[in-house]
């Protein structure tokens, strides 16, 4: 359940991100989602002349259809994009964390790794690079390069995602073993987006590694109580219930499960009484 990601483009929201959480298979502790620099992001705000005003949106163009074929798996196709719209503007930061995506889906950690730094070079201050790039380093295990991205972008004044960033440096940090740190980065997202279901499903995981299954309780029914209750969600909550004693709620999720998610592994375990199956935890 934790940690399978794939980068989402183009989120534009938290419910978007997490509706991309379920839709491409990233599970618990993920659902990190890259916002693509619009042209009032760029540059020094000068204004632009008719001409680099239609080199613009033409990179802009190349830059959608690359997100929509790397949304469907088209990554070559998505690259000869990316590279077309750097053809026509070599400084387009945005293309660069773009290529770096889909290097990183096509396994190539050097390129992808290299077209970060590029687009950090020419925008040290931008924060959805080194959002992406704070994840990219997590994926790696690079945890402590990692952790540094996240946090360049939390200190950007004004940044407008602070959620996000929150929710994937909680991850990291639950995947370096600093639970600690991972329970005050992910309250620190909760207090600013209470109704994140990504936020408390996550944090009430971390809680409970913690042994703090009573206070994950809180934050684990908050979800399965709404609409962003899922198999994966359920599954918490009936852990979570069972060792804080609360049988009531292990019985009421069960259900749950069973009736909205009957294929499920997670609705399988629980009708073999796998209570103790800690690899759907770490699927």
């Amino acid at each position: 359940m934790f940690l399978r990601h794939r980068a989402l483009f183009f989120a534009r929201s938290w419910r978007a991100a997490w509706l991309g959480v379920l839709l491409t298979g990233v599970s618990l502790l993920g659902g990190c989602a890259m916002q693509t620099q619009r042209a009032a992001d760029m540059g020094s705000g000068a204004a632009l002349s008719t001409s680099e005003t239609a080199v613009l949106k033409r990179v802009q163009l190349r830059l959608e259809l690359a997100e929509g074929y790397y949304q469907r798996g088209q990554f070559a196709v998505a690259l000869e994009e990316v590279n077309k719209a750097l053809a026509e503007k070599s400084d387009f930061v945005p293309a660069y964390t773009m290529r770096a995506l889909i290097y990183t889906a096509l396994n190539d950690s050097a390129k992808a790794d290299a077209n970060y730094k590029e687009a950090l070079r020419l925008s040290p201050d931008n924060a959805d690079a080194l959002h992406n790039y704070g994840w990219f380093l997590c994926q790696q295990r690079r945890y402590p390069e990692s952790f540094a991205q996240f946090n360049k972008a939390l200190a950007i004044q004004n940044y407008r995602y602070p959620v996000r960033t929150y929710l994937a440096l909680g991850v990291c940090q639950y995947r370096a073993n600093e639970l600690t740190a991972s329970e005050g980065t992910l309250k620190k997202g909760f207090a600013l987006d209470p109704s994140n279901p990504a936020l408390s499903t996550n944090l009430a995981v971390v809680l409970d590694r913690l042994g703090k299954a009573k206070e994950a309780l809180f934050y684990i029914a908050r979800v399965n109580s709404g609409q962003y209750a899922s198999a994966q969600s359920l599954w918490v909550g009936i852990l979570t219930a069972r060792k804080a004693g609360n049988a009531l709620d292990a019985a009421q999720w069960t259900n749950q499960l069973e009736q909205r998610f009957p294929d499920s592994r997670e609705a399988i375990a629980a009708q073999q009484g796998r209570f103790d199956d800690s690899a759907l935890l770490n699927d």
